[in-house]
């Protein structure tokens, strides 16, 4: 016997419970400790890496974890440290030591393959993730986070029940079967309205700047998740793992994440400057 809500398979009383945990914490630590902001991120990228690795392995793919969590706590030092400066600084270094790794001590076949992974899963995780550690940085940093979060969770709730109610148009049907064209707007509109009425709010009454970030940023999230869900579909699974209950696993619940935080931070960098 189930409890709660069940909406295609995703239990969505259990998924609210953990949406709302996940956004008291993030958006709190956001404006209380940035700190600890900061250090959940990583963490979080920390626990997205076993699963990214078992994910892999089910195509043969093998990624060194040991380098991989160094060079992930190593940009989370330097963005914490020196911001954007030490973030390339720690990619690159991180990347080198990754495919040194390999090379001096986990020689195998396809090891090209292997270390091009190591460096994909670089980038995808901790570096796109440091980004949103970077918001967080500047004199109204929490804000900025309240607002992506704001666009994110929007775009999440919106494409979800707009596409039960009225999707009929597919938007990625090789990709991703379930997500319809009416959804995605549902979580554009919905996402943008969200991101300008928290700017108006907490920005000094501009809602344009939420407009702006939050379409963005609903642009983004929509791209990243389709391209989770292309990864997911080549490996053959439905969710990373089963950690978050009515979510899935640790990088199904950050997939948009990871594209829409550098929109946001480039956007914000770009109309309010940084530090």
């Amino acid at each position: 016997m189930t409890t709660g809500t069940t909406t295609k398979g995703r239990n969505m009383g259990a998924a609210t419970v953990v949406g709302l945990i996940l956004f008291v914490v993030v958006v709190g630590t956001a404006y209380f400790a940035p700190l600890a902001f900061t250090i959940i991120i990583y963490l979080i990228c920390l626990a997205a890496l076993p699963e990214w690795k078992r994910a892999l392995a089910r195509q043969g793919r093998v990624i060194s974890l040991v380098p991989i969590s160094a060079a992930t706590i190593g940009m989370g030092v330097s963005v914490w440290f020196d911001g954007r400066e030490g973030l390339i600084i720690a990619l690159l270094v991180g990347a080198g030591g990754t495919i040194a790794w390999r090379l001096v001590d986990e020689w195998v076949e396809d090891s090209l393959h292997d270390a091009l992974a190591d460096v994909l899963t670089l980038v995808w995780i901790p570096f796109f993730a440091s980004f949103v550690a970077l918001l967080v940085q500047s004199d109204d940093g929490w804000i900025r986070v309240f607002i992506l979060v704001a666009a994110l969770t929007g775009n999440d709730t919106g494409a979800l029940f707009v596409g039960m109610l009225i999707g009929r148009h597919k938007l990625a049907p090789r990709i991703s079967p379930k997500k319809t064209w009416e959804g995605a707007i549902g979580g554009i509109v919905i996402g943008t309205g969200l991101a300008a009425v928290v700017s108006y709010r907490f920005l000094e009454e501009d809602w344009r700047m939420g407009v702006v970030v939050g379409f963005a940023v609903t642009i983004a999230a929509i791209f990243g998740d389709l391209v989770e869900s292309a990864l997911k579909r080549d490996i053959a699974i439905k969710d990373m793992s089963s950690l978050l209950p009515g979510h899935g696993g640790v990088l199904d619940r950050m997939d948009s994440a990871l594209f829409a935080g550098p929109v946001a931070y480039v956007i914000f960098a770009l109309f309010l400057g940084t530090l």
